[in-house]
């Protein structure tokens, strides 16, 4: 099986969970794998694999990648780094041999790039350099937002991964090496499913950055709307740049009693503290700059932990809930958002265990990251050995 880089602009990223799951269902798929990044956010982490960090002062590193391959490969690297114009093509090509160097001393056989902007770029000039396939994975702003030179990076590609049917969609129009729709996954046996809580009053969970395309005011305003007698409760995990945004309107709202800001959590206490909840909220939105959730991998830890889903329709949220586990309505509509609300709270138990166990089984059957890791793992297979 080939040695797999997967190349990231920073690791580890706490809301980027799906990166680890997939190494580690490619781990279980047989493959070596290890991280190349520009940015090594935690030297602490306990990681069981290889994690290489690029630095600028690596002039050495630099020099031996350029020793260690050939003039085709020159040639190659620069042709590719030439077709952008975000970047320095001096930096593409001087971090590009660094990363070449790894790729031979390491005997890496192929880069799976995660997001398709700098990451992707540094990644296709090294595999050039190199001569071993590379690939890539959109997840949202970089293909909706900071897509430049897009077309000419995903040329380059051997293959390209959507992770839900609009972006595939939308890769597809691209005159473009092949395009392969493919869900982020999650590992379904690293979530507990709780028995329904013995709520008196219904509670939900919101986890995420507090940022535009998030769409919390929505969820607060639909709260408000809804009599105090048959609100439900809602605890808010996460911080970003909209947090004294959204304290502010909850205090505007008279809604301090039935909302709690929870700060970040851990992976394993959010799993702990899931058993509280009857139903897990995500209100997510278009931000004015374009940004917007893709196929949110949130979601699926949330029906995982096997918690019924109240979102909206935006991008992936529809193939992954359906009405047998949740609800999805239209963005930016907090009337809408209220009728969910209320259809949930209203329902007898036995419906809402129902949905519990249909939430987990929709996650094991549709989004299993080992299932998932398998698929790659035969994307990455085929084009390496055709390389």
């Amino acid at each position: 099986m080939k040695h797999i880089a997967i190349y990231v602009p920073q690791f580890p990223v706490a809301s980027e969970t799906f990166v680890v799951t997939e190494i580690e269902a490619l781990r279980a798929a047989g493959h070596k794998v290890s991280v190349i990044t520009m940015e090594h956010l935690d030297h602490e982490s306990d990681f069981d694999f290889d994690v290489f960090e690029l630095k600028r002062e690596r002039i050495t590193t630099t020099l031996k990648g350029l020793c260690c391959t050939s003039i085709q490969g020159v040639a190659n690297a620069y042709k590719a780094a030439s077709s952008q114009h975000a970047i320095r093509n001096l930096s593409l090509l001087y971090f590009g041999l660094q990363i070449n160097y790894l790729i031979k001393k390491q005997q890496i056989s192929h880069i799976h790039c995660h997001f398709m902007h700098s990451s992707l770029a540094y990644g296709i000039v090294a595999a050039k350099y190199a001569g071993i396939s590379v690939s890539s994975v959109g997840h949202g702003h970089d293909v909706y937002v900071n897509a430049n030179d897009l077309n000419a990076k995903l040329a380059f590609c051997d293959f390209n991964v959507a992770v839900c049917q609009d972006m595939y969609n939308l890769l597809q129009n691209i005159k473009t090496h092949s395009v392969h729709l493919l869900h982020c996954g999650v590992d379904v046996n690293k979530f507990q499913h709780y028995d329904n809580p013995n709520n008196s009053r219904v509670k939900l969970l919101f986890v995420g950055r507090l940022v535009d395309k998030k769409g919390i005011e929505f969820a607060l305003n639909a709260l408000s709307d809804i009599p105090p007698s048959k609100r439900p409760q809602l605890d808010i995990i996460g911080s970003g740049p909209k947090l004294a945004e959204l304290v502010g309107l909850v205090n505007q709202l008279h809604l301090n009693n039935w909302v709690r800001f929870l700060g970040q959590r851990t992976s394993g206490e959010i799993i702990a503290l899931s058993k509280q909840y009857d139903a897990f909220i995500a209100p997510f939105c278009i931000a004015d700059n374009g940004d917007k959730d893709t196929g949110p991998v949130v979601l699926k830890e949330a029906m995982a932990m096997g918690l019924p889903t109240i979102t909206t329709n935006i991008m992936g949220c529809t193939e992954i809930v359906d009405g047998s586990c949740g609800y999805t309505v239209p963005s930016r509509d907090s009337d809408a958002l209220k009728q969910a609300i209320l259809t949930f709270c209203q329902l007898p138990e036995n419906e809402r265990i129902k949905m519990r166990n249909a939430a987990r089984d929709r996650v094991n059957r549709h989004f299993n990251a080992i299932k998932q890791g398998v698929k790659l793992s035969r994307l990455i297979e085929q084009v390496a050995y055709e390389s």
